[in-house]
């Protein structure tokens, strides 16, 4: 790819020579060819441009680079949304052979469409079905009448349950299970009074599926359970992290974040562009709003409205939170002032009884 078209992709600025071809993304010490691009997009790289033999770099707009200094220097405002174009410009996918492998097992009244790609030792469950230009990396399973989207990509040791539907553009990472059976019993295990000793816990079925929709990203090791009657609905556009944990009848909104290690219990409705830090649990049948962002290593247990930062165990808003913890701060101060005050009391008394 030319320089001059990656700037006009980029929607940057270029100075210098426009008809560098550039087959690959570095760091500016890593640069050895004349194709390579250094990008060096913050301050850490920048700075490592001083020693760079790469002829073309991309930099920030708020990073001052002499043109003389290389032969073609892009420059960009955006530089995080630039960084995502050049990644997904420059990114091939996982190496896979083309067509539908030998060892693959697809049941014969499975749909596959156009272009699709399917692995070694994948097995495709009946009436399933596989839109067009999908790729599906070996040891995949998908479960009886499933439908995957278009332009899908699902990496090795993906499990897709029975009755699940995913959409289009989805990437399903590493050993992600998709309609796993919800944690669900009889009696309420979390009751007192019905969890005695005797009781035979007995498992609640699932019968319900899991709904994916369009651009969604699952990472991997994560676990979405299918709902006991209805449907577990992940929202459009919605990026999960490694080693989550979501749980039946859970319903989440469109362009949500949901960082590494998140607990989500059953029955739990987050809104749309609802962002959880890492380690976040959620518990059952809690509601969190529009837009709402919870801490890392929280641990909420009631509702969260639209807009708020919440953080701490339990959560509770930020600033009430952060206040909780800088009094804490003081607490050893305080108990010393009220011993140094009971010592002066008990002197005084000391004196009063002379």
């Amino acid at each position: 790819m030319l320089t001059r078209d990656i700037a006009q992709a980029l929607a940057g600025r270029l100075e210098g020579d426009g008809t560098i071809m550039v087959d690959r993304l570095v760091h500016p010490v890593q640069a050895q060819r004349s194709s390579d691009l250094a990008v060096a997009i913050s301050a850490d790289a920048a700075a490592a441009l001083s020693g760079t033999k790469a002829r073309a770099v991309v930099v920030s707009a708020s990073h001052s680079v002499h043109p003389n200094a290389f032969a073609a220097v892009i420059s960009v405002e955006e530089t995080r949304t630039a960084l995502a174009k050049l990644t997904a410009m420059f990114d091939p996918g996982p190496p896979h052979e083309r067509g539908i492998h030998p060892s693959a097992v697809v049941a014969g009244d499975a749909q596959v469409g156009e272009d699709v790609n399917i692995g070694p030792l994948v097995v495709i469950g009946p009436r399933s079905r596989i839109g067009r230009g999908t790729t599906i990396m070996p040891h995949v399973t998908v479960g009886g009448n499933a439908v995957i989207g278009a332009d899908c990509l699902l990496h090795s040791g993906v499990r897709i349950g029975h009755n699940c539907r995913i959409g289009d553009r989805v990437i399903l990472h590493a050993n992600a299970v998709i309609g796993a059976d919800g944690f669900s019993y009889a009696p309420d295990l979390m009751s007192a009074t019905a969890f005695t000793a005797g009781v035979t816990v007995t498992r609640v079925h699932s019968l319900g599926n899991v709904e994916i929709g369009d651009d969604v990203e699952v990472g991997a090791c994560t676990t979405i359970d299918r709902a006991t009657l209805e449907s577990t609905r992940i929202g459009r556009g919605t990026k999960i992290d490694d080693h989550v944990h979501i749980g039946h009848n859970v319903t989440i909104g469109e362009t949500c974040i949901l960082a590494g290690m998140v607990g989500i219990s059953g029955s739990v409705t987050l809104g749309d562009r609802v962002r959880l830090g890492g380690g976040a649990g959620i518990g059952d049948h809690v509601r969190i709003g529009d837009q709402a962002v919870i801490a890392a290593g929280s641990g909420v247990g009631t509702d969260v409205p639209a807009n708020a930062f919440y953080s701490g165990y339990p959560a509770q808003p930020h600033q009430r939170s952060f206040e909780q913890q800088l009094y804490l701060r003081r607490q050893r101060r305080l108990h010393d002032k009220v011993d140094a005050m009971a010592s002066r009391l008990d002197a005084l008394e000391q004196a009063e009884k002379k």
